[in-house]
C-alpha cells in the first residue's frame, strides 16, 4: 500500500515547484489543478456538463478559466454549482491514479484546496507550502493575466477559507534555495520510504 503524501498551500507559494521535485525523483504525482484542465477540454464530461448549464462558457477549445473566473467575479456563474460538477469527477481520476500506482511506495498530491476538501482524512501524510508575502506577490505579478485587482480577490477568497486551523505534518519555506528546497524533500522521501519498509 503507497504512503499518500498531499501537498498544499496558498495561491503563489511554490506548490508546483515542490511537486516538481517529487515527479525528479521519480514518484508519481496528481496534480488537481491539472486534471481540471483536462476536464475543461472540450468534449470532455466536465465541459459538456458545464456548458450545458452555462453556454455561454462554450469555446473552440476549452472552457476559458479566466472568462470563468471574471464571470464567477460578476456573481453571472455560481461557483459552488461548478464545483458540484467538477469535484465528483476529480475523485473519481483521483481513484484512478491510486490504483495505477498502488505498487509504489508513496505517491503525491497537489491539492490546493486540501483542507477544504478534507482531502487530508485520507492522505497520510501533509506537506504545507510556505514563503513570504512580498515573494508570493511578485510570483503571482509575473504569471500572465494577472493583475493586482485579481490577486486581491483572489487572496481574499483564500483567507476566508481559514486553512491555518489544521497543523500539516511537514512545512517546506520557498524563499529559499532550490538546493535547500530539494534536499528538504529527499529527507522526506526518505524518511516517509522507511516507513514503508
Amino acid at each position: 500500500m503507497s504512503i499518500k503524501i498531499g501537498i498544499t498551500g496558498y495561491i503563489g507559494m511554490g506548490k508546483t515547484t515542490v511537486a516538481s521535485i517529487f515527479s525528479k525523483k521519480k514518484i508519481s504525482v496528481w496534480d488537481a489543478d491539472l486534471e481540471v484542465h483536462k476536464l475543461y477540454k472540450k468534449g470532455e464530461l466536465g465541459y459538456n456538463m458545464i456548458t450545458s448549464l452555462y453556454p455561454n462558457l462554450k469555446d473552440e477549445k476549452k472552457i476559458n478559466r479566466e472568462k470563468l473566473s471574471l464571470l464567477i467575479r460578476e456573481n453571472k456563474v455560481d461557483l459552488s454549482k461548478i464545483e458540484k460538477i467538477i469535484h465528483p469527477l476529480l475523485v473519481n481520476s483521483r481513484k484512478n491514479f491510486i490504483d495505477r500506482n498502488r505498487n509504489e511506495k508513496v505517491i503525491v498530491f497537489d491539492i490546493p484546496l486540501l483542507y477544504e476538501t478534507n482531502a487530508d482524512e485520507w492522505l497520510d501524510l501533509v506537506i504545507l507550502v510556505k514563503c513570504s508575502k512580498k515573494v508570493q506577490m511578485k510570483r503571482l505579478l509575473m504569471r500572465k493575466n494577472y493583475d493586482k485587482k485579481k490577486i486581491e480577490y483572489l487572496l481574499s477568497k483564500q483567507m476566508e477559507l481559514g486553512r491555518e486551523r489544521k497543523k500539516p505534518n511537514f512545512i517546506i519555506n520557498t524563499n529559499q534555495s532550490i538546493k535547500i528546497i530539494e534536499n528538504k524533500i529527499i529527507d522526506i522521501i526518505n524518511r516517509v520510504e522507511q516507513l514503508n519498509d
